[in-house]
C-alpha cells in the first residue's frame, strides 16, 4: 500500500511540475525588451575562461569575436589556468587591442573568472566557456533585459552543437526542454542556474557581493543563488541562442552529472535559506519540486525496472506452465500479444506517462522556435524517451552516494 502511494504521488508531482511551468509561461507573458540603439549599449567584457582547451579555443575566441557588437565596447579576455597543451600559445596569436590573453597557476574555474573579472573595467561581464559558440547577435539580444535595475544577470538559450552519436542525441532533448524551462522559471523569477557557456552578469554585483566561489565545482549555480538571495533578478533572452560541445562518451558524461548533481546538494543546503515564502514562486514551488522531482524520479524508475522484471519472470513461468515452447516465435500469438498490451494500457502509470510525454513535446516545440540549427529531433527524442529517466536516476544515486560519503568530485576528462 505504502508503495503505490509513493508511486502514484510521484507521478501526480512529476505531472504537477510540468503543468506548472506550462501554465506560468502562457499565464505571465514573458518580459522581453525592446532592442536599443548602439550608443546606449553598455561595455561588455567576455571571459573565456580555459584549460587544456587546445580543441576549441580558437574556434570560441572566434566566436566571441564575431559578435554584432561596437568594437569600441568589447574586450575578450581569455585566462588561461595553467594549461599543459597549447592552448596559451593558440589564444596569443588572437590577442590584439580587443583580445586580452593571460596565463596563471592552475586555480580552477571560479579563480580564473575572478581573474579575468579583476582586468575588466566594462559594466557587463560575460562568462564563456571555451567549448562555446555563440550565434552573432546573442550579445546585443542580451542587452535590453538590463534596462530593468534589478536584473543582475541575464542567461542565454543553449543548445547542443553538431549532435552526433548516442550520448550526444539524448542530450539534445536535454538542453531543447531547458531551454523552455530557463525561460518558464525567468517569468517567475525563479532562474536558480546561470550557465557558464554565455551568462552576462552587471560588474557591480561582483563588486559589492565578490566573485566567484572557488570552493564550489558548480560556480555558476552558486552565483545564481547568491543573486537570488540578495532579491535581485535573472532574465532569460530566447534569441540569444548558443551551442557547446557535449561530453562524447559515458563516462565523460557520469563525470559532469556528478560535478553538477554534487554541486546542485552542496549549494541548495548552502542556501536553503531560499526555501522560503519570501522568495516567490522560487522558494514555494520551483526549488520544492526541484527536490521532490529527482527523489521521485529515482523512485519511479527503480520502481519499474524492479516491477518489469518482475513481470516478466513471473510471465516466464506461466507460459512454462502451459509447456509453452519458447524456441518456436510462431506460438506467440494473438493472445500473448493481447496479454501484453493490456497490461500496459490498463496500467494508470501509463496514461500519466503519456500525458507527461505529450507535454513534453509541447516543450519541445516551443525550443525548436529558437533553435532553428539541428532541428531534426526524432531520432533523438527517440533515445531521450527511452533510455534518460533510468539514466538520470543513475547519475543521481552515484551522486548522493559520493556526496554521502565525502568524495571527492572533479571534473573528470572526456
Amino acid at each position: 500500500m505504502i508503495r503505490e502511494f509513493l508511486i502514484y504521488f510521484g507521478a501526480f508531482v512529476g505531472l504537477f511540475g510540468v503543468i506548472f511551468y506550462f501554465l506560468g509561461l502562457i499565464g505571465k507573458k514573458p518580459r522581453k525588451e525592446e532592442e536599443i540603439k548602439d550608443f546606449e549599449l553598455p561595455s561588455v567584457s567576455i571571459i573565456i575562461p580555459a584549460y587544456n582547451e587546445e580543441k576549441g579555443i580558437a574556434e570560441t575566441i572566434k566566436s566571441a569575436l564575431n559578435q554584432d557588437y561596437p568594437r569600441e565596447k568589447l574586450r575578450v579576455i581569455v585566462v588561461d589556468d595553467g594549461s599543459k597543451d597549447k592552448t596559451y600559445s593558440i589564444a596569443k596569436r588572437f590577442e590584439s587591442k580587443i583580445v586580452s590573453v593571460y596565463t596563471k597557476k592552475n586555480g580552477g574555474k571560479g579563480a580564473a573568472l575572478n581573474f579575468g573579472i579583476s582586468k575588466s573595467g566594462s559594466e557587463i561581464i560575460v562568462t564563456m566557456d571555451a567549448d562555446t559558440i555563440a550565434e552573432m547577435r546573442a550579445l546585443k539580444k542580451m542587452m535590453p533585459y538590463f534596462k530593468r535595475k534589478d536584473v543582475m544577470c541575464v542567461t542565454p538559450a543553449m543548445a547542443i552543437h553538431n549532435p552526433r552519436g548516442f550520448w550526444a542525441r539524448i542530450q539534445q532533448i536535454e538542453y531543447l526542454l531547458g531551454i523552455f524551462l530557463r525561460k518558464a522559471f525567468a517569468s517567475m523569477d525563479a532562474i536558480h542556474i546561470t550557465p557558464g557557456a554565455f551568462s552576462a552578469y552587471r560588474k557591480v554585483f561582483f563588486d559589492k557581493y565578490g566573485g566567484y566561489d572557488t570552493s564550489t565545482i558548480t560556480e555558476d549555480m552558486e552565483i545564481a543563488l547568491r543573486i537570488q538571495y540578495h532579491n535581485y533578478a535573472i532574465e532569460n533572452s530566447l534569441d540569444s541562442v548558443v551551442y557547446t560541445v557535449p561530453p562524447k562518451t559515458f563516462r565523460s558524461m557520469l563525470n559532469q552529472r556528478k560535478r553538477w548533481y554534487n554541486g546542485m546538494i552542496l549549494n541548495l543546503w548552502r542556501y536553503r535559506g531560499l526555501f522560503s515564502h519570501k522568495y516567490g514562486d522560487m522558494g514555494v514551488v520551483v526549488l520544492p519540486m526541484a527536490v521532490i522531482t529527482i527523489l521521485m524520479s529515482i523512485m519511479l524508475t527503480v520502481q519499474v525496472f524492479v516491477q518489469t522484471l518482475s513481470n516478466v519472470w513471473r510471465e516466464f513461468w506461466l507460459f512454462s506452465g502451459i509447456n509453452f515452447d519458447f524456441s518456436n516465435f510462431v506460438q506467440i500469438n494473438k493472445y500473448v500479444v493481447e496479454r501484453f498490451f493490456f497490461s500496459i494500457f490498463s496500467n494508470p502509470l501509463f496514461v500519466m506517462s503519456l500525458l507527461f510525454v505529450l507535454i513534453l513535446l509541447g516543450y519541445m516545440f516551443f525550443a525548436k522556435k529558437s533553435v532553428k540549427k539541428n532541428a531534426a529531433v526524432k531520432f533523438s527524442l527517440f533515445l531521450f524517451l527511452g533510455f534518460y529517466s533510468f539514466l538520470f536516476s543513475f547519475w543521481w544515486i552515484v551522486s548522493i552516494i559520493d556526496t554521502l560519503l565525502r568524495r571527492k568530485v572533479g571534473w573528470g576528462k572526456d
